[in-house]
């Protein structure tokens, strides 16, 4: 982590609002002011040209160092095994590249890093000059490293409600076909199960008057569905005449 004593990056008026409040924290001025000079940014153009140049040679050395067989003397199985084969040492060389670039980079990226930090009086004006670039990113990293742990945490936590609901629905699963089971035991029981022969008669008196009570509902539903239709009123229109009329239908 770069040190800060060199350079005084943070307002001494601002304050955070709140310890998740990052807003002061994210404001990086001095890289959005930052420009590059036409020799830099020249050097940096010729450099990325020079990478891609290093990367198209390490796949010309490798694609000949390969012996390549005579293909037209191969099956399509052959031919598809060797496409494969050279796939794989490409993508080889292209991984070690990419491997020794980034070693080169870290090198040449980390001396000035250092020379930034602790080169003191000594240090030389392009030092000076990323050095409140390198304080910005250290403190958006450290707001990174913040957000990514909160993310965990919360991460986890919605894991955990997960399994959570998922337990819960699979006991309201069994609840529920507990539930049927008494309900289909319930209807198995008719009134000549019931040992008390008083309530056992007034049950029967019950399921009578329900049934007499039922009988006279549905008359009535059907009278009043046959006048409906015989009015000739639109009730095809009208959602309370179409459901008096359509819930006689289904009733017969």
């Amino acid at each position: 982590m770069a040190a800060i004593n060199h350079a005084t990056m943070t307002d001494p008026d601002a304050k955070i609002s709140s310890a998740t409040d990052y807003s002061n924290l994210l404001q990086t001025h001095h890289s959005d002011t930052f420009a590059f000079s036409e020799q830099e940014d020249l050097a940096l153009k010729l450099y990325d040209q020079l990478r891609e140049l290093e990367l198209q040679r390490s796949l010309i050395k490798s694609h000949n160092e390969t012996h390549a067989p005579n293909v037209s003397a191969l099956s399509d199985d052959a031919v598809q095994e060797q496409l494969i084969k050279a796939e794989r040492e490409a993508l080889e060389a292209k991984a070690k590249y990419e491997l020794r670039n980034r070693i080169t980079q870290n090198v040449l990226v980390m001396d000035p890093v250092l020379k930034a930090v602790h080169g003191g009086e000594h240090t030389g004006y392009a030092e000076k000059r990323i050095l409140p670039l390198i304080t910005e990113r250290d403190v958006v990293s450290m707001v990174h490293g913040s957000l990514n742990s909160r993310l965990t945490t919360i991460t986890d936590a919605l894991s955990e409600a997960e399994k959570g609901n998922i337990e819960a629905n699979k006991i309201n699963r069994e609840l529920a076909q507990t539930l049927l089971a008494l309900a289909e035991d319930l209807k198995a029981q008719s009134t000549e199960d019931i040992g008390d022969p008083n309530l056992r008669n007034r049950v029967k008196a019950v399921e009578k008057d329900v049934k007499d009570s039922r009988r006279k509902m549905k008359i009535l539903k059907g009278v009043l569905a046959g006048m409906i239709v015989g009015s000739g009123m639109n009730w095809a229109e009208d959602e309370v005449l179409r459901e008096l009329v359509m819930d006689d239908e289904e009733d017969g």
